[in-house]
């Protein structure tokens, strides 16, 4: 994998880098939280072909974006080796949110400078994923998205939970279908 740009984007505090992978242009963007690394990458689906050849769906009666799609997928940076292992990853307090914020930072930058038709990704789910979790990814992507409000609980407690907020800007939509056991996410403009 060769390396063919990589800037620094100072508003977000996050550096991109651009490589080709399978045919196709990818970006990463990397950044740290507590004491990981993490990346996210980025890469370019310009077409409904490779979309469905990949395994995703669009939702019910949506076309596929003009702009084409860029399908994104996030972990913890140990070197090429490890990504994609996607282990949970435990922090104190409130760093899990301050992860997935610099996420949708990375989304939104790549977005602004891309004009992309939209994103989508998978919850990854089982094994490894889910060992030490109080919800399962897909919950969890459920309520950032907005795509689910339903009250929770303090299991020790029993005191009601505040339902986080949805992290997409206004004007993006969020959709969830279910293929193969796996929960697909489409983000559109």
């Amino acid at each position: 994998m060769h390396i063919k740009e990589e800037v620094f984007l100072d508003d977000y505090g996050i550096r991109r880098k651009k490589f080709v992978y399978d045919r196709r242009v990818h970006y990463s963007y990397v950044f740290a939280a507590g004491s990981e690394v993490y990346t996210v990458i980025i890469g370019r689906l310009a077409d409904e072909l490779t979309f469905t050849r990949i395994g995703y769906e669009m939702p019910a009666d949506i076309q596929f974006p003009v702009k084409g799609m860029a399908e994104v997928y996030f972990d913890v940076f140990d070197g090429m080796e490890g990504l994609a292992d996607f282990r949970h990853v435990r922090f104190t307090g409130l760093g899990s949110a301050v992860v997935l914020q610099r996420v949708s930072l990375a989304l939104v930058a790549h977005y602004e400078q891309f004009n992309i038709g939209g994103f989508v990704f998978q919850a990854a789910s089982g094994g490894v994923v889910d060992k030490g979790r109080r919800i399962s990814l897909e919950e969890l992507y459920d309520y950032l998205l907005g795509l689910k409000s339903v009250p929770r609980y303090n299991l020790r407690t029993g005191l009601l939970k505040k339902t986080p907020r949805p992290l997409i800007p206004k004007g993006l939509h969020a959709y969830k279908t279910v293929t193969r056991r796996r929960a697909c996410y489409v983000i559109l403009h």
